[in-house]
Order: C-alpha cells, then structure tokens, then sequence
C-alpha cells in the first residue's frame, strides 16, 4: 500500500494559538479515526469531521491530497 499526504486543519480547543495547518503522512485509505491516532489526539464522539468540505463520519477513508477538518464541540454564552 502507497502513502497519502493530507493536509489538517484542527479548530476550538484543538488547535494552539501558534498552530498552522499540518500535513500528515499517512498510509492510502486510511479513516479519520486511524490519522486521529497519528495525530495524539483523543477521538471523541462530538467531534465534527469535514473532508474536503463535506460532513462525514470518523470512519470515512482520506485519500492523497484530501484536507480534514476537526472541529470539536463549542460552547457559550
């Protein structure tokens, strides 16, 4: 199996204020749950996933030149 540069984008509490977006090495057909766990960070069930501008589940497959966005749940007043 050949490899997968993704771009991620990571929003809210996810992301550190001198973050930019990362590009992340993956192995082809990989889920968002398995580059979440290249990433160190802990998948939770409120956790919203975009591919390419389009909602999907964490169990979606990223392919070569994909962007993943992980917004985390919001809240406020």
């Amino acid at each position: 199996m050949s490899n997968a540069t993704i771009t991620v984008k990571l929003f809210g509490t996810l992301r550190r204020k001198d973050e930019s977006d990362q590009t992340l090495t993956i192995s082809e057909h990989e889920t968002i749950q398995q580059a979440i766990a290249r990433l160190s960070i802990e998948s939770h069930s409120s956790y919203l996933y975009s591919i390419n501008g389009q909602h999907v589940k964490a169990d979606a497959i990223l392919y070569d030149g994909d962007t993943l966005m992980i917004i985390p749940p919001i809240s406020g007043g």
